[in-house]
């Protein structure tokens, strides 16, 4: 059966730029950094304290063109991902002053506190202080 979710993959154009962002703005640190044989890269992120890693994918040296071809186009269009804060204000401070692209205003709504940013290649993401109900 299946285990934990262990890696999700974001599509990037440039790993250098986009690792600059995960660490730099969001506060995650780099896990893994390998060069493949055919030139790909094996470059992953996470939070402290988390499991979970995100593999940030330069598609141009997939090893078939069709395939980085449909990858490619793929940038900027993950579906939304929801990172939870217990702090949200102090949390939406702190990226908004580290130069976070927000993409709307905070909203109060019932089930908690939320905001939608995105990264530097357009994946968009979703800031949440839930509250429990």
């Amino acid at each position: 059966m299946l285990k934990r979710l262990a890696h999700v993959t974001l599509y990037v154009h440039d790993c250098e730029e986009a690792l600059r962002f995960y660490t730099e703005k969001l506060g995650f640190e780099k896990r893994m950094d390998s060069r493949m044989d055919d030139g790909s890269r094996w470059l992953t992120v996470g939070l402290p304290g988390q499991e979970l890693e995100i593999v940030l994918h330069d598609p141009t040296h997939w090893h078939r063109e069709d395939v980085a071809q449909e990858m490619l186009r793929q940038v900027g269009k993950n579906p939304m991902w929801v990172w939870e804060t217990d702090d949200f204000w102090s949390t939406y401070e702190t990226l908004r002053q580290r130069g976070v692209k927000f993409v709307s205003e905070p909203n109060e709504v019932m089930y908690g506190i939320e905001v939608v940013f995105e990264d530097l290649h357009g994946n968009r993401f979703l800031l949440l202080q839930p509250v429990f109900l």
